[in-house]
C-alpha cells in the first residue's frame, strides 16, 4: 500500500492547494477528485474495470451530497477537496483485499455505499481538521497589506507560497491519514457483517443514498442551503417508498 499511500497524500495535497489558493481549476470537486485517484490507484488488470466504476460512481454521489448554490462545492465547513480522494481510495483499497470474502453480487453497489459513506465521513471531520491548522482569515489578510504596503514584495511572494506550502501539507497528511483509519476501519468491520450483507439491502441503501443525493442537490441550488437536512431526508424516504413500491408491484 506504500506506492498507492503516496500518491494519495500528493493528490490530496495538489487539490488542497488548488481549493485553497483559488485558482478555479476546479480540480477540488468532489467528482473530479474521486476520478483522479481512481487514475492514481490501480488495482491491477483484473480490475479495470472497478477502476472505471467506482470514482465515477463515488464523485457523483459526493458532489450531489455535497454541492452547495456556488463552486467549488461546500466550502464552508466541509473539506470537500479531499472527500471524493479518500472514498475512492478507501472502496478501491477494499475491493482487491476482500475480494472472495464478500458476496460478488453486490460487490459494485456495496463499494459505491462504502466510498461514499467514508467520502461524507471525511468531508465533515477534515474540515475540523483544516480548522485547527488554519489561521484566520482576518490576520492573513493584515499580514499580506501590511506586506505589500511596506513594498516587501519578496516578503510577501515568500509569504504566499509559505501559505501554500502549508495548505499542501495540511492537506497530504489528512487525506493519507483519514484514508488509512477508514480503510482499516472497513476492513476490520466488513467481514464481521458479511452474512447480513444481502443484494436487496444492499439495493434499498443505495437508493435510499441516491434519492437523498439528488433532492439534496436541487435544494441546495434552488432553494439554498438551509433546512437541507430535512430535504436529505425527505428524499430518502421518497426513494425507499418507490423501491418498495416497484418491488410489490413486480412480485
Amino acid at each position: 500500500m506504500i506506492p498507492e499511500m503516496i500518491r494519495v497524500a500528493l493528490l490530496g495535497g495538489l487539490l488542497a492547494v488548488d481549493r485553497g489558493a483559488g485558482w478555479s481549476l476546479m480540480l477540488s470537486q468532489p467528482l473530479v477528485g474521486a476520478c483522479l485517484a481512481g487514475a492514481l490507484i490501480d488495482p491491477g488488470p483484473e480490475w479495470e474495470l472497478w477502476v472505471l466504476r467506482i470514482p465515477i460512481a463515488v464523485g457523483a454521489l459526493l458532489q450531489l451530497l455535497l454541492t452547495d448554490t456556488a463552486l467549488p462545492a461546500a466550502q464552508r465547513s466541509h473539506d470537500t477537496a479531499t472527500a471524493g480522494i479518500v472514498g475512492t481510495s478507501v472502496a478501491i483499497l477494499g475491493v482487491t483485499r476482500l475480494h472472495g470474502i464478500l458476496p460478488a453480487s453486490v460487490g459494485g453497489l456495496l463499494w459505491v455505499i462504502v466510498g461514499t459513506a467514508t467520502g461524507l465521513v471525511s468531508a465533515v471531520l477534515g474540515g475540523w481538521f483544516a480548522r485547527l491548522h488554519r489561521r484566520s482569515d482576518r490576520e492573513i489578510v493584515r499580514r499580506a497589506e501590511s506586506l505589500a504596503a511596506a513594498g516587501s514584495f519578496r516578503a510577501f511572494e515568500r509569504f504566499y507560497w509559505g501559505g501554500l506550502a502549508r495548505t499542501f501539507l495540511t492537506g497530504a497528511v489528512w487525506t493519507w491519514g483519514a484514508t488509512i483509519l477508514l480503510a482499516g476501519g472497513i476492513l476490520w468491520l466488513l467481514p464481521r457483517i458479511a452474512d447480513a450483507i444481502t443484494a436487496r439491502r444492499i439495493g434499498v441503501v443505495f437508493a435510499t443514498l441516491l434519492g437523498a443525493a439528488i433532492v439534496v442537490a436541487f435544494h441546495a441550488h434552488a432553494r439554498g442551503r438551509r433546512h437541507g437536512l430535512r430535504w436529505a431526508a425527505l428524499g430518502a424516504l421518497v426513494a425507499t417508498a418507490l423501491l418498495r413500491g416497484l418491488h410489490g408491484g413486480a412480485s
